[in-house]
């Protein structure tokens, strides 16, 4: 019953969406190949958080463009014709008139200058800005994520892989078991450990299968991939060169890191804000200027409308001598809101280079696992090894076998770990820089 339950393992994991080359799935037609820039950039293109950071750009975007309009001209054009029946009739040279009659045509163009105006469209730039950064900080955060789920996957492809070969070789041992206590050369109680050894192998195989079987879930949900489409990724779990040094790291948050400068732009708006509100003691200037025509008759030509209509124009200077301590108010609130934003902007900066030094020390850790486990791994295969020859010369025992069997799967899923930790502390450094 044993090696059926491990075929029936194998038999569900056959058609899994995501086929690992080593372990010998061929992929079926129309498989979607991914690496992981390709996973990363299906990530940016249809998540929502990214989406809703872009639509808050285009709003803040037309916030600007509102505020610029204040600062432009108006102009309009304004038509009318009025007719009225008389209760008596008027004669008016040899005409005799029943009716009266208005024509009115009027063009006009006026344009308010004011403080508040010119620095309205200064803060909502600074504002945009900082929607700008933010929108940033979403898509990096994203990009994270996508890598994240992108390296578990392998993580579980290479588990399961070592589940499948311990099994293999437990199954191995139990065949060899028997065989020897078939012959009267071998123990009852070998036979027993071995099969233990084959459940427990059989166990750690069903968890490692459904770890995969989640971590494809939950990836292909991320990316939006319909659940029947077969997806194949590129194995990258292998460490690289460390390109950072810890006070390189800090200068490039400081510098790069989307959130810091949505902050600092912030901090820009609401110095702007203040002397915003503070302009509201400061004069204003308005002007106007229109052409008009007014006549009993419609004119003969077009033209005549512009030609017999007389010009005006206006200048206007104001003056704001009380306002009921509005503004006076109004610049409190502005100063308020600005220590706010200061306060944020230092906030920021501290769980920034706090968030450089942890992803530093955990790449340093993890880089020091890999090199460790590496040597681990080889070690524990040499006494795998060992063990089954003494074991096969009648010097060892199973529970040996056993024992170093467990300690090999044990290595082998530490190196497997620790080269998951490093890929992902790599990718938690850049989105700690700020780097896209």
């Amino acid at each position: 019953m044993r090696p059926r339950l491990a075929a029936w393992v194998v038999a569900l994991l056959v058609p899994s969406a995501f086929c690992l080359r080593a372990w010998g799935a061929e992929p079926a037609g129309g498989t979607l190949h991914l690496d992981l820039a390709k996973s990363v950039q299906m990530a940016v293109e249809v998540n929502t958080s990214v989406l809703k950071a872009k639509y808050d750009l285009d709003r803040s975007t037309n916030y600007v463009i509102g505020s610029a309009s204040a600062l432009l001209p108006s102009a309009g054009w304004e038509s009318s014709h009025n007719r009225s029946e008389v209760g008596t009739p008027r004669v008016v040279g040899d005409q005799v008139i029943t009716t009266n009659r208005s024509y009115s045509s009027t063009f006009s163009v006026s344009e308010r200058v004011s403080a508040p105006a010119v620095l309205g469209l200064f803060e909502s730039l600074a504002n945009r800005s900082a929607t700008a950064q933010s929108t940033r900080a979403v898509r990096q955060q994203v990009i994270y994520t996508a890598k994240q789920k992108y390296l578990e996957v392998l993580r579980a492809q290479r588990l399961l892989v070592v589940n499948q070969e311990a099994l293999d070789l437990s199954n191995r041992r139990l065949e060899r078991a028997q065989a020897m206590l078939d012959v009267g050369s071998g123990v009852r109680s070998d036979v027993l450990r071995a099969q233990v050894e084959v459940g427990t192998n059989e166990l750690n195989l069903i968890s490692a299968a459904n770890a995969l079987r989640l971590a494809e879930t939950d990836i292909k949900s991320f990316l939006r991939i319909p659940d029947g489409q077969a997806v194949e990724l590129e194995d990258m779990l292998e460490t690289g060169e460390n390109a950072y040094t810890l006070d390189g790291a800090l200068a490039d948050a400081m510098e790069m890191r989307p959130d810091i400068m949505a902050t600092a732009y912030s901090v820009r708006a609401g110095k702007t804000a203040v002397w915003r509100e503070r302009s509201g003691w400061v004069p204003t200037l308005s002007y106007s200027w229109l052409r008009s025509y007014h006549s009993e008759t419609f004119p003969d030509r077009t033209l005549d409308i512009w030609d017999e209509a007389p010009w005006q124009w206006g200048i206007r200077v104001g003056v704001n001598l009380f306002d009921g301590l509005y503004t006076f108010s109004s610049v409190r609130i502005a100063k308020a809101q600005l220590r706010s934003a200061k306060e944020d902007f230092n906030q920021v900066k501290r769980d920034a280079a706090l968030e450089v030094k942890q992803a530093f020390y955990n790449m340093e850790e993890a880089r020091q696992r890999v090199k460790v486990s590496s040597e681990t791994v080889s070690l524990a295969e040499e006494e795998l090894r060992l063990a089954e020859e003494r074991y096969r010369l009648g010097g060892g025992t199973m529970l040996e076998q056993i024992d170093a069997q467990v300690v090999l799967s044990q290595a082998r899923s530490s190196h497997i770990q620790a080269l998951h930790d490093y890929l992902l502390s790599q990718a938690a450094m850049v989105r700690a820089t700020g780097k896209d």
